[in-house]
């Protein structure tokens, strides 16, 4: 299986998930790397390691906080809708999160983190103007990424329309909504939508949803940061 540096990840903690994953190809070391717990899982596990001084490991992970160890991985594995859906059959009230083009792999990652935090089933994501699963997506989610369902769709409107086939309702966000995310009840099947940095979530998806709500904010900026957006909803729906 060939390598690429895209899915390249470094640190213990993200490899030691991939590893317990199987998600490995070839693990990186440098020669002075001496934690014995991560060095039997990589015996465990089998998988190929080549050895580097820590200057020259830092030149392959283009940073020096790689703290000794990384790996390549395989190609990350996406779901299916029917997937997905399938998965949520069973729950009480099955909650998926949308994203309408996030570009940031950073704030992917983090909202994957949170997806695991708060047990949502599924992300959504479409195939063009939406950062893929990359090292910096799974690293930023430390971990999560190997744990939380994650599909991508070519038209998010009519995943959309499928899923309200399947019972879901759609929560869209935006900032200039009249409803509070905290005055909704969220015993149904939720379809949460979170939109992209610059631009929101799409007028056509806004118009396509059962509820469109904002985050009331106090102080002098308009808007927060997507992954922060996420979070906070999700707790919510998670404590209601």
């Amino acid at each position: 299986m060939s390598k690429n540096e895209n899915l390249l990840i470094y640190g213990k903690n993200p490899v030691k998930e991939a590893l317990n994953k199987g998600n490995c190809i070839e693990i990186l070391v440098s020669y002075d790397f001496s934690d014995t717990n991560l060095i039997s899982l990589i015996e465990e596990k089998g998988v190929p390691v080549k050895r580097y001084k820590p200057s020259d490991l830092a030149n392959i992970c283009k940073s020096i906080n790689h703290q000794g160890i990384a790996a390549y991985l395989k190609p990350f594995c996406y779901a299916s809708l029917e997937e997905i859906i399938t998965h949520t059959k069973k729950k009480e009230h099955p909650l998926i999160l949308m994203l309408d083009g996030i570009e940031d792999p950073q704030n992917f990652g983090a909202i994957i983190r949170s997806c695991d935090a708060f047990s949502v089933d599924g992300i959504i994501i479409k195939k063009n103007n939406q950062v893929d699963v990359n090292a910096t997506v799974i690293k930023t989610s430390a971990g999560a990424a190997n744990y939380v369902k994650i599909c991508k769709v070519t038209n998010l409107n009519n995943t959309i329309n499928e899923l309200k086939k399947n019972g879901f309702w759609i929560v869209s966000t935006d900032g200039n909504a009249e409803t509070s995310y905290n005055e909704i009840k969220y015993n149904m099947p939720t379809v949460v939508v979170i939109g992209s940095e610059g631009f929101g979530v799409s007028p056509l998806i806004i118009a396509n949803s059962d509820f469109v709500v904002r985050i009331p904010m106090l102080g002098h900026v308009n808007s927060l940061n997507a992954s922060v957006a996420a979070g906070i909803i999700l707790s919510h729906i998670r404590n209601f």
